[in-house]
């Protein structure tokens, strides 16, 4: 038996004790800095973070407050009713990530167009089942006047429907839409739009928002999202879309070329953006401005709902510049909305967000090197509050500290409706 020599011994040693050097003197130099001196060094661009969490004492909410009883929508306002409504969505756009907007797009004090209102309002985000939701429990809640779950897609804890804002917005007469730059039934616009109890069934959602009676919608194909390739199901109703599509009536497009000559209703699934993570059609101006111009044809006004994903997928992955050019998208469609609709005055616009994402905050910005410092407390979603502005007729209604369960409320009163907020005739239908 050949024993290995002293000096190949001695020669891995030489090679092993500056890669454990290498990584032991920076985390213990972390180690310390974080006990004596806070919670993380920056080296140039690199930072080292050490975070602990801690733990305090939580109460789980009341059953009323779980089915958002707790807060019934204001009463207060011109009477004036609206007759079309827009809500824009930021999936994830904490007021953190409209603060740094405001500094880091243009300049600092530089006016958002999307913020440009005195009528300003902060919007609880809370789950039923967590502090920190996601988006089918924020959107269910905004969309139908309920607290539930987490993954509930307009259910609430135990898959009870209850009616949604399309729903009642069609029973009164309006024409309704969605546009998301993110797959289509991903779970802000499906919350709007239909019922099920997991998020994750894209199948399920993608069949019932084609039976919907949804006049319009544009999103993403999503078929080369890793969680909806797994769905089978799913994928093969993707491929036989423009067949499922005109069987309920819709004209369906999957080129953006074809969004000029494009008719309601309307089905668009388009594929993913060459760049930009998992975003996918035009740009959500072009997409918001054809939708105006098709929905308006309605005499009796209409209700759109318009996501942009971006804010919250770059914010898991604390990115910073792909974070504001989704706000600048973002706050590029808001201002297409406000210069097509404003002059007439009959269009309520709210520009909100479901959750917070990231809780991101600029520490740091000297003009002289012009360079800004941004830190992020977290990868996941938070529970901090999320900014509402609002425009137009009825904008007067959201003001203070809102639930989100309000949000839907507020918007079917300034619709001239007051009938959101009820249980559906069925379970999860």
């Amino acid at each position: 038996m050949r024993l290995p020599s002293l000096a190949g011994e001695r020669m891995r040693l030489r090679i092993l004790i500056p890669v454990l050097t290498t990584i032991a003197v920076p985390a213990v130099v972390l180690f310390v800095y974080s006990f004596f001196g806070g919670a993380e060094l920056a080296v140039g661009n690199l930072v080292l973070r050490v975070q602990s969490g801690t733990s305090y004492p939580l109460q789980a909410p009341t059953a009323v407050a779980n089915t958002g009883l707790a807060y019934p929508a204001k009463s207060e306002g011109s009477g004036l009713s609206a007759r079309n409504a827009i809500l824009f969505i930021g999936d994830g756009m904490g007021i953190g990530a409209v603060s740094a907007a405001s500094d880091l797009l243009e300049r600092p004090g530089f006016a958002l167009e999307m913020t440009a209102t005195p009528h300003v309002a902060l919007v609880r985000t809370w789950a039923t089942d967590n502090l920190a939701p996601d988006s089918a429990a924020t959107a269910t809640a905004m969309a139908t006047g309920f607290k539930t779950r987490k993954k509930a897609v307009g259910v609430l804890e135990d898959g009870t429907s209850v009616e949604n804002l399309f729903e009642v917005a069609r029973a009164n007469g309006r024409s309704t839409g969605v546009i998301t730059t993110s797959g289509l039934v991903d779970a802000t616009p499906a919350s709007f739009t239909v019922h099920a109890g997991w998020r994750d069934d894209y199948h399920e959602i993608f069949e019932k928002m084609l039976a919907s009676g949804t006049d319009l919608m544009i999103g993403g194909d999503w078929v080369l999202f890793d969680k909806a390739r797994r769905n089978r199901e799913y994928l093969n109703l993707v491929s036989r879309a423009e067949e499922l599509g005109q069987d309920h009536g819709y004209q369906v497009i999957r080129d953006q070329n074809s969004m000029e000559s494009a008719k309601l209703p309307l089905l668009a699934l388009f594929p993913r953006r060459p760049v930009g993570g998992n975003s996918h059609g035009p740009s959500l101006a072009e997409t918001t401005r054809r939708a105006v111009e098709l929905l308006g044809e309605d005499p009796d006004g209409f209700l759109l709902l318009v996501e942009t994903e971006i804010t919250d997928e770059l914010g898991h992955s604390n990115d910073i510049v792909s974070v504001m050019d989704g706000m600048r998208e973002l706050n590029e469609a808001v201002a297409a909305a406000l210069a097509m609709t404003r002059d007439a005055g009959e269009t309520l616009v709210v520009v909100t967000a479901d959750h917070d994402t990231g809780s991101l905050a600029v520490v740091g910005g000297g003009y002289e090197e012009g360079r800004a410092t941004v830190r992020w407390a977290t990868g996941k979603h938070s529970s901090q509050w999320v900014p509402l502005f609002s425009f137009g007729p009825g904008a007067e209604r959201f003001r203070g500290v809102l639930d989100n369960t309000e949000v839907g409320k507020l918007a079917a009163q300034a619709l001239g409706f007051y009938d959101l907020a009820r249980m559906a005739d069925n379970t999860n239908n």
